[in-house]
């Protein structure tokens, strides 16, 4: 049994080494052939989304995080939050900061020492994403207007690198803001001699539903993070 096993094992890798060669040398007949198919190159058909998972509280140092699957693609997510003053032309908003990170673990492609021209673009998509279309409502990070207010500090760090990296970030950044829970003042005046309790709540950031993938299986993930929380 274990002589059957060997030469099978070995025709095994020796095939894949072959049908990586012609993906190499032939690309455009190797995507062509999978093409006429209607089979993509990882066996999914062409309307077939990726498997998609996320598990909420993956770093338990941070105030917020996700590790998302889609296929084989994870991220994992981790939002910090820091007190700071608001901007002037925004005194009733909070402000998040995006950074996408690929180590060198994530794909064979990317080398130690040399940053990728991919992390930049996700980085700018994602906040782009997040605050400027409205998909965070960043009056809820405020916590005195004009006074203070939340700075998240969001970081997506890319394990492994197998396409669709700005769904799979999105969909990671979603479910550790859902995660994250902040602290709230409500300041009033008239009764100063109630403890710091009666004035501390605890809430989530709204998200607003928004789908930036074509596929809606994957919109079905991003738009039903917010109900997560409740399971945990």
């Amino acid at each position: 049994m274990a002589a059957e096993t060997k030469p099978a094992a070995a025709s095994g890798v020796a095939g894949e080494m072959e049908v990586e060669a012609y993906r190499r040398l032939f690309p455009v007949a190797f995507l062509e052939r999978h093409l006429g198919e209607s089979v993509r190159i990882d066996a999914r058909r062409l309307r077939e989304a990726r498997p998609t998972t996320v598990a909420l509280g993956a770093v338990s140092s941070a105030h917020g995080s996700a590790l998302a699957r889609l296929g084989d693609t994870a991220m994992l997510a981790s939002v910090k939050l820091e007190v700071m003053s608001p901007p002037a032309e925004h005194p009733d908003e909070g402000s998040v900061a995006v950074e996408f990170h690929m180590p060198p673990i994530c794909s064979p492609l990317v080398r130690p020492g040399r940053p990728t021209d991919v992390a930049p673009v996700i980085s700018k998509a994602l906040e782009d994403v997040l605050t400027s279309s409205g998909m965070l409502n960043l009056k809820d990070l405020c916590l005195i207007t004009g006074k203070a207010s939340w700075l998240a500090y969001l970081d997506i760090y890319c394990l492994n690198a197998d396409g669709s990296l700005f769904d799979a970030a999105l969909i990671s950044a979603v479910a550790a803001f859902t995660h994250c829970r902040f602290l709230f003042f409500h300041c009033t005046y008239g009764h100063a001699t109630l403890p710091l309790s009666h004035f501390v709540q605890y809430g989530n950031i709204t998200i607003i539903q928004c789908c930036c993938s074509f596929h809606h299986e994957v919109y079905n993930h991003i738009t039903s993070l917010s109900f997560l929380c409740e399971s945990f």
